[in-house]
C-alpha cells in the first residue's frame, strides 16, 4: 500500500497562493459590479416601459422596483466589501512579503554558492602546502640533473591524474624559471617572477593569484596557489605551484542553483571580485556590476536589495566571503532575478 508523501509547503508559495486568491477575488467582484450594473440598466429601462404601459404596466412596475431595490443592497455590499478588504494594499502587502521571502532564499543560496568558494579554494591551497614538501620537488631543485627533474615530472602527473581539478603543477626554481610540469614540457624555461602568485609564496604559507586567463594555462582562466620549497634546513630552494581549473569550477556553481526551470530563466547568479568586476557568471557577459546601491549591497555579508539593474526592478541577492578555516576569497556571490 502505498502512503503519500506529504510536501512542505514554503512561505513563498502560501504568498503566492494568497496573491491569487486575492487577485481572483478582485477579478469576481468586478464581474460581479458589472453584472449588477447590467441589472440596474435593465431595471431602469424597465421602470419607463412600465410607467408607458399605465395600468397594465403596475405589476411589471413593482417588479422592476425590486429589482433597482436589489440592485442598490448589491451595490452596497460590494462597496462593503472592498472597503473591508482593501484589496489594492492587500495585495501590495502580499507582494512585498512575497518579495522579501524571495530575496532572503536567494541570499541562502548565494551564501551557499560562496562557502562552496571558499572550501574548495582552501583545499587547493592546503594541497599546494602539502606538495611543496615532496622530496622529488626538493631532490629536483638540489640537484638539477635530468632524472631527478624526469622523476619529479612523472610524480606531478600521478598527481594531476588522480586531481582532475587542476589544469597543471609546475615547479619554479628561486629566479621563476619554470624547471618541471607535469603536463606540458613547453613551457619549461618559462620565467614567472614578478607574477603574483610567485612573489606571494613567499609572503606566507602559501601564496595565490587573482581569477585570470594564464598564459602558462594555455590562456585559460584559472587561479594559481603556491608555496615556497624549502630544504632539510628550511632555506628556500623554489616555488611549486598548483594550476586550478577556476572557469570550470565556477561555471558549475552559477549554473547549478537550485531553483525551477521558470525563476532560472529570469535570473542571473554570478561571482565577482571586490570592485563587482565578474569572474564567474551563468549569464555569460563577464562585466562588471554597476549598481546605485552597490556599495550599501556589498557591505553586507548577507542580504538582498530591490533596485534597478539594466532597467528592470529585481531583486538582488548578495553574500560576502565568510572564509574557512584560514583561508577567504574574498569574492562576492550575486543572484539578481527579475521582478515579475
Amino acid at each position: 500500500m502505498q502512503t503519500a508523501v506529504s510536501k512542505e509547503v514554503t512561505l513563498e508559495e502560501i504568498a503566492d497562493l494568497v496573491y491569487k486568491l486575492i487577485s481572483n477575488i478582485k477579478r469576481a467582484i468586478d464581474e460581479v459590479e458589472g453584472i449588477n450594473e447590467e441589472i440596474h440598466l435593465l431595471a431602469v429601462n424597465a421602470l419607463i416601459e412600465a410607467a408607458r404601459a399605465g395600468e397594465s404596466g403596475k405589476t411589471f412596475g413593482v417588479v422592476a422596483s425590486y429589482m433597482s431595490e436589489l440592485n442598490g443592497k448589491v451595490e452596497k455590499i460590494l462597496k462593503e466589501i472592498k472597503d473591508e478588504m482593501d484589496i489594492q494594499s492587500l495585495s501590495t502587502a502580499i507582494m512585498e512579503q512575497s518579495l522579501v521571502v524571495k530575496g532572503n532564499r536567494l541570499a541562502d543560496i548565494a551564501l551557499t554558492n560562496i562557502d562552496i568558494v571558499d572550501r574548495s579554494l582552501y583545499e587547493r591551497a592546503s594541497d599546494v602546502v602539502w606538495w611543496a614538501h615532496d622530496t622529488y620537488a626538493i631532490e629536483a631543485l638540489k640537484s638539477r640533473s635530468v632524472e631527478s627533474i624526469r622523476m619529479l615530472e612523472k610524480r606531478l602527473a600521478i598527481i594531476l591524474d588522480a586531481y582532475t581539478v587542476y589544469h597543471d603543477i609546475v615547479v619554479c626554481d628561486l629566479e621563476g624559471n619554470i624547471i618541471a610540469s607535469g603536463k606540458n614540457p613547453r613551457i619549461k624555461g618559462r620565467n614567472c617572477k614578478g607574477s603574483d602568485w610567485f612573489d606571494s609564496a613567499f609572503k606566507g604559507r602559501f601564496g595565490c593569484s587573482r581569477v585570470h586567463n594564464s598564459p602558462i594555462a594555455e590562456d585559460r582562466s584559472v587561479i594559481i596557489f603556491s608555496s615556497v620549497i624549502k630544504d632539510e634546513s628550511g632555506s628556500p630552494l623554489g616555488v611549486l605551484a598548483d594550476i586550478f581549473r577556476w572557469k570550470e569550477f565556477a561555471d558549475k556553481i552559477v549554473r547549478s542553483i537550485p531553483l525551477s526551470d521558470k525563476e532560472r530563466s529570469i535570473t542571473r547568479a554570478c561571482i565577482t571580485d571586490s570592485d563587482g568586476v565578474v569572474i564567474a557568471d551563468s549569464a555569460n557577459r563577464y562585466d562588471t556590476i554597476e549598481l546605485s546601491r552597490k556599495k550599501e549591497l556589498f557591505s553586507m555579508s548577507r542580504g538582498f536589495i530591490i533596485d534597478e539593474f539594466r532597467g528592470k526592478r529585481c531583486i538582488i541577492a548578495h553574500a560576502y566571503s565568510q572564509g574557512y578555516e584560514n583561508y577567504s576569497s574574498g569574492f562576492h556571490s550575486l543572484l539578481i532575478q527579475e521582478v515579475s
